[in-house]
Formats: structure tokens, C-alpha cells, sequence
């Protein structure tokens, strides 16, 4: 589908570059040149704006665990703090707690689209395979990052949600003895669930990366159904799409900003 690079270094340090480490070439490729299908609808544009999402999620995240103490004590404190002390602390933590919403409901029209479409079908059950794996993380990530503001929903939701692992037969109690850190919801839970919460959207956007690569191997899907037969059946992903992958975003942030 992605074909035959027709990138041409234009400048001599463009050029130099491209014999060293072609990311002008890979960019090229990947978000100009790259042939889509002529007749995608709105259906296709959520993956740009989960993109999006996930980078409002970590820039808002990254700011948020600088003034976050976690440590049951202060946790709940220290959001207060960030509400009513920090610069836009509120507007940085409704970005954050809101944008998880519609990150999740963006998430869910992209994985309607998929499946309505067949886009799990070959040769893509590796990119669906990979989407899976995203919005497991995705779950994961949100549910300890409901845990962290430590009040009451936090608290009980982390003690019923870990509860379930000891239904396991045998393991079930050594599992959920080893997510609390001791033998309840305790210190030792918060802080290895705000560590994790910080870790895991790095290693979704390292999945990401790898849906992406995924899905530039392959192309995308015709919405008929029927495979692309040559580049004369496709369009560059620039303009045709960027503009219209832009005006999707901008009307889904007038929703986000609501």
C-alpha cells in the first residue's frame, strides 16, 4: 500500500540527513505522500483525533504529577491544592479527568468503526490485534488513575475492582495481595498506582507507534469493502485528509471544550 518512496531531499543538509537517519523521509511517507482510499468518511477520522487525546493526556498528566503528592495522607489535599493554588490547576485537572472521558468515547466510535467496516479482517488482524491492546492499557490506566484523588469513590472503588482478582481459584489472593503491596488498600497501593498510571500512557503510545507501522503496511480499508487495486484508486493522505482529518478534530474539541 505505502509503496515506493518518491521523497527527494531538496537541500544539501536535507540530504546528508536522509543518508543518516531518514525521519524527513518517514514523515514524508507516513502523514503526505501515503496513498488512502478516495471515499473514507468521518468513520476514519477518530484515529487522528485519539492521537490527540492521548497527547492531551500526557501533557496535562505530566504537569498534574508535579504538584501531586501520593501518599494517602496528602493526596486528597494536594488536589485541592492544584485546584484552587495552581496556575489553571482546574482547567489542567478537568482536561485531564474530562479528557479521559472522551478519550474512552472516542475509542469505542473507533472500534465501532472497525469492526462495522471489517477493518479486523486480513491482512489487518495485527493492527485490530494491537488496538486491542491499546484500549486494555487504556483501562488499566484509567481505572488506578480514578484511584489516585483518595476519596471515598477512590478508596472503595480500589478495594471492590482488586477484590475481583481473588475469585481466582489459588492465585486469586497472592494476586491481589501483591496489587495492594500489604493486606489492604493502604500507602503502598497508592504509590505503586501512581507510578503505574505514570508509566503505562508511555508504553500505550509505544503500542501506538506499532498500530501506526501496522496500518501503514497494509492501508487503510475501503469502507465498500473492496481492496485498493492501484495508486490510481487512492489519494495523498495530504491535503485530502489532513484537512479533513483537522475539521473532525476541531469540531470534536468544541465538544472537549464544552
Amino acid at each position: 500500500m505505502s509503496g515506493h518512496s518518491s521523497y527527494v531531499p531538496k537541500t544539501g543538509f536535507e540530504r546528508w540527513l536522509d543518508a543518516r537517519l531518514p525521519v524527513a523521509r518517514l514523515a514524508y511517507d507516513s502523514l503526505i505522500d501515503f496513498p488512502t482510499p478516495k471515499n473514507l468518511n468521518y468513520w476514519y477520522t477518530f484515529g487522528g483525533i485519539l492521537a490527540l487525546c492521548l497527547g492531551i493526556q500526557l501533557v496535562t498528566g505530566i504537569v498534574l504529577a508535579m504538584h501531586y503528592v501520593p501518599h494517602v495522607d496528602h493526596a486528597f489535599a494536594s488536589i485541592e491544592r492544584i485546584m484552587r493554588d495552581v496556575n489553571y490547576g482546574w482547567l489542567i485537572r478537568y482536561m485531564h479527568s474530562n479528557g479521559a472521558s472522551m478519550f474512552f468515547i472516542a475509542v469505542y466510535a473507533h472500534m465501532f468503526r472497525g469492526l462495522y467496516y471489517g477493518s479486523y479482517k486480513a491482512p489487518r488482524e495485527l493492527l485490530w490485534i494491537l488496538g486491542c491492546v491499546i484500549y486494555l492499557l487504556m483501562m488499566a490506566t484509567a481505572f488506578m488513575g480514578y484511584v489516585l484523588p483518595w476519596g471515598q469513590m477512590s478508596f472503595h472503588g480500589a478495594v471492590v475492582i482488586t477484590n475481583l482478582f481473588g475469585a481466582l481459584p489459588i492465585i486469586g489472593e497472592s494476586i491481589t495481595t501483591w496489587l495492594w503491596g500489604g493486606f489492604a488498600v493502604d500507602n503502598a497501593t497508592l504509590n505503586r498506582f501512581f507510578s503505574l498510571h505514570y508509566l503505562m500512557p508511555f508504553m500505550i503510545a509505544g503500542v501506538v507507534i506499532l498500530h501506526i507501522w501496522a496500518l501503514h503496511v497494509t492501508g487503510n480499508n475501503n469502507p465498500t469493502g473492496v481492496q485498493v487495486q492501484s495508486k490510481a484508486d487512492t489519494v495523498p493522505f495530504h491535503p485530502y485528509y489532513t484537512v479533513k482529518d483537522g475539521f473532525a478534530i476541531a469540531v470534536f474539541m468544541l465538544m472537549f471544550a464544552a
